[in-house]
């Protein structure tokens, strides 16, 4: 008995690994309704033109009621901050984050253009999100492109969830690189799929491969990681947000109300 039991331990890891190692990552097929569409990318030397851009609407179930997709036009010359946001759909440190590009001519009259980039777990429409299933290659890996007025006032106003925007202390160099990083992954994730795992591959590790500094194996041992809910304290420490308050003020000034409408004229600027 006690040599089944030890062999057992043995064959079943073998077994798991070999069982991952055959599948293969795919766009075909059907998806969850909100991701449909992976969005594209033109680069024309510091602009970036982008397609698939989700639009959406929400009635208050959360169920989309208006599936637009917009095309946009973004130029390095003209991003003056960009966000991180968190989203606290459950408590000890359940959260998603994202980051909110804030692009501004000064010389057109024109608004502020605001482009969040959210990278998730892409579902099929019977699935449901579980942390446990996300370490077995059981979701793909898309990175949403949308308005500030689908991706937080879903969160914000439809779900009720607690959301928090901070504005990120980069050089301008920096601020470039992480946008150009990203938009080559999404040019990267159009003609190679990938899967999503729950620590290795998710809305918080995807935007810190961008970071130079970055060690997969150092960082992934510190809790704010693995719980973004915690991501503030952990950009704050690394001086990313600001250090001449502190995070419990930040959180007070950072918080987006949950009465604002994503239908409102100026909702980027309502919600700050």
């Amino acid at each position: 008995m006690a040599r089944t039991i030890k062999w057992l331990f043995v064959l079943i890891p073998i077994m798991l690994i070999a069982w991952l190692g055959f599948q293969q990552p795919t766009h075909e097929g059907n998806w969850h309704p909100l991701q449909t569409r992976l969005p594209s990318v033109e680069l024309h030397d510091t602009r970036y033109a982008i397609s698939n851009i989700r639009d959406f609407r929400y009635d208050a179930s959360g169920a989309p009621v208006d599936t637009a997709y917009v095309n946009g036009s973004y130029d390095l010359k003209h991003l003056q901050r960009v966000w991180l946001g968190l989203s606290h759909f459950a408590e000890y440190g359940m959260a998603h984050a994202f980051l909110s590009f804030e692009f501004w001519n000064p010389e057109a009259d024109t608004e502020p253009q605001f482009l969040v980039v959210s990278i998730e777990a892409r579902l099929r429409p019977d699935q449901g999100y579980s942390p446990l299933k996300g370490l077995f290659q059981q979701y793909h890996r898309m990175v949403v492109l949308g308005t500030e007025e689908d991706v937080i006032g879903l969160r914000s106003h439809v779900r009720q969830e607690q959301v928090y925007l901070y504005e990120l202390t980069l050089p301008k160099e920096q601020q470039h690189y992480l946008f150009h990083g990203i938009m080559m992954e999404v040019l990267d994730l159009e003609t190679r799929p990938a899967f999503y795992n729950t620590v290795m591959h998710n809305c918080v590790t995807r935007l810190l491969q961008h970071d130079p500094d970055y060690r997969v194996w150092r960082h992934l041992l510190d809790y704010r990681i693995l719980l973004p809910g915690y991501g503030d304290a952990f950009a704050q420490e690394k001086g990313w947000i600001r250090q001449d308050k502190s995070l419990e003020d930040m959180r007070t000034s950072g918080k987006v109300s949950s009465d604002v409408p994503p239908s409102i004229d100026l909702f980027s600027f309502m919600i700050r």
